[in-house]
């Protein structure tokens, strides 16, 4: 790459030209860009330092240092992260699958992929190259969840007018200076933290506790060792347990198709919001079977 930069400036402009900035808004806010500098080092597999050079005014700047050996592959990494903050929009506001595959994948897996993008020397990496790294980089939904929790930050934020992103080699910044606004956030934020639910999966419950009157209560159980709340949709067989055909102990195992609905929460990772079972397939007393 010709030009080095080591630095990455993020530059408040604030509509009273003041040089003061709320620090909750700060701290919150820029703990969201930290997360994803860390995301996008984790995936490259490197082993770059970041540190925090003393904030300046002019509005309000914050300086971020990235450090290691090998200047190129710095130059690279501010340089992608320049990028992914200012010039690669969210392309749709729910997971694609691969976003949905890459929320699972080992770090071993992604170590793969990235060895396939044939990336052997920083020193040679050209615009072809940087936008195979930022498509590989995009495929994991925390770098982009964190880029959205940023913005939507800064869009709460009345006093910021607007924001600067720069890059800079020693604290001399390149020539141009990305400036985003109100209007430009939105292209970044994502709306949609619901993911498709997990259904059809054949397992067995051994339960605790069942609901014997009419409503939307839950019941609850042990699943692989953990304790669940679960929806029991079967309406076959709620009717034999509010009969009283099903007698109860604490030996009681259901074989059930299960289903959960999922969200991603503010950190980028995945929470389970709901099981709720759709069959009941058959159920265990004493370790006897009846078939539903």
């Amino acid at each position: 790459m010709a030009e080095l930069y080591n630095q990455l400036i993020l530059h408040y402009y604030l509509y009273d030209d003041s040089h003061e900035i709320d620090a909750f808004f700060r701290n919150d806010s820029e703990r969201e860009l930290l997360n994803l500098f860390q995301e996008v080092i984790n995936d490259l597999d490197l082993r770059v330092r970041i540190e925090s050079t003393p904030s300046k005014e002019g509005g309000y700047i914050e300086i971020w240092q990235f450090v290691d050996d090998n200047k190129e592959l710095i130059s690279l990494v501010v340089s992608l992260l320049t990028l992914i903050l200012s010039r690669y929009p969210v392309k749709n506001k729910r997971l694609d699958k691969a976003q949905i595959e890459n929320l699972e994948l080992d770090n071993l897996l992604k170590k793969e992929e990235l060895k396939k993008l044939g990336i052997t020397n920083y020193e040679k990496i050209d615009e072809t190259a940087v936008r195979k790294i930022i498509d590989f980089l995009l495929k994991n939904y925390k770098i982009i969840w964190r880029r959205s929790n940023f913005f939507k930050k800064l869009t709460g934020n009345k006093d910021v007018k607007k924001i600067g992103i720069n890059k800079l080699f020693n604290f001399k910044a390149s020539d141009e200076e990305i400036t985003l606004r109100l209007g430009d956030y939105e292209q970044f934020i994502l709306f949609n933290e619901e993911i498709p639910d997990i259904k059809n999966n054949e397992v067995t419950i051994d339960l605790i506790s069942s609901v014997l009157k009419k409503g939307n209560f839950r019941w609850r159980g042990f699943l692989n060792g953990q304790i669940i709340n679960f929806v029991m949709e079967d309406e076959s067989f709620k009717r034999l347990v509010f009969d009283g055909l099903l007698t109860h102990n604490n030996n009681v195992k259901l074989k059930v198709i299960l289903n959960n609905s999922r969200k991603i929460d503010d950190s980028g990772l995945i929470r389970i919001t709901k099981y709720y079972v759709s069959k009941v397939i058959s159920y265990f007393v004493g370790g006897k079977e009846f078939m539903m």
